[in-house]
């Protein structure tokens, strides 16, 4: 994505470094951004993932399934394992996808019931604007038979060096106590910044793993990492 497109993004992104100390000059101010700047015109809004991803709609899982308002539910019966993602521009849904696909595992998207825009300015301000006055966007759906999980693969696009606010929502609706996370995330160049702490806080009594990070650009292109990591979690 063009950061210098405007103004507006401009001060938003020098803004954002100074507060994150971040130093990487092509970082994304809602990270992973793609090539792209809006979200790819073959996913429905309500559907679409923002500044991170770039997989096209044929990307979704088998083991999950959304209906045409956005709303996501578990077709399978609870497993051991969840794979649970938001993902803006298809980046990070592209790495679940191969996550669940290597666990053999459900597949549930994480995702607000009013459908976010696919217009990236406009993404940019509505991302700080939730985050400033911590606001927790209702979801489209909730995952049915949580308490059967015990393992939980959240995905997520660094967004102003923190997690998306409907992570936040989701986190808020279905309790990790007691279950084992493994987080990863697309960026711009950023990494994790601030996420594994706002996990931290979320889920204190979850038992996070490590997790794995990949720019949102190199995301479909990072098979054998993505193999590698989910292998040495399993």
């Amino acid at each position: 994505m063009d950061q210098s497109k405007n103004s507006f993004t401009r001060r938003q992104l020098l803004g954002a470094m100074a507060a994150m100390g971040v130093t990487t000059a092509g970082a994304c101010l809602i990270g992973g951004c793609s090539s792209s700047r809006t979200a790819e015109s073959s996913q429905p809004a309500s559907s679409s993932d923002v500044s991170q991803d770039a997989a096209a709609s044929s990307q979704t899982d088998s083991s999950s399934s959304s209906d045409g308002a956005g709303a996501s539910t578990t077709a399978q019966a609870a497993g051991e394992a969840i794979v649970a993602v938001f993902s803006w521009s298809g980046n990070t849904l592209s790495v679940a996808s191969r996550v669940a696909e290597n666990l053999k595992t459900d597949l549930f998207r994480i995702e607000p019931a009013s459908p976010y825009t696919t217009d990236y300015d406009e993404m940019l301000q509505i991302a700080q604007d939730e985050q400033a006055a911590g606001t927790l966007p209702a979801l489209a759906g909730n995952v049915q038979n949580w308490d059967g999980y015990s393992t939980v693969y959240l995905g997520f696009p660094t967004w102003w060096g923190h997690i998306p606010q409907i992570v936040a929502s989701f986190l808020a609706e279905h309790s990790c106590a007691g279950k084992v996370v493994y987080p990863f995330n697309t960026h711009g160049g950023s990494g994790f910044a601030s996420c594994l702490s706002d996990l931290a806080a979320a889920c204190p009594d979850a038992d996070i793993r490590e997790g794995l990070s990949l720019l949102g650009d190199e995301a479909r292109e990072s098979n054998e990492q993505i193999d590698a990591w989910t292998a040495a979690g399993a």
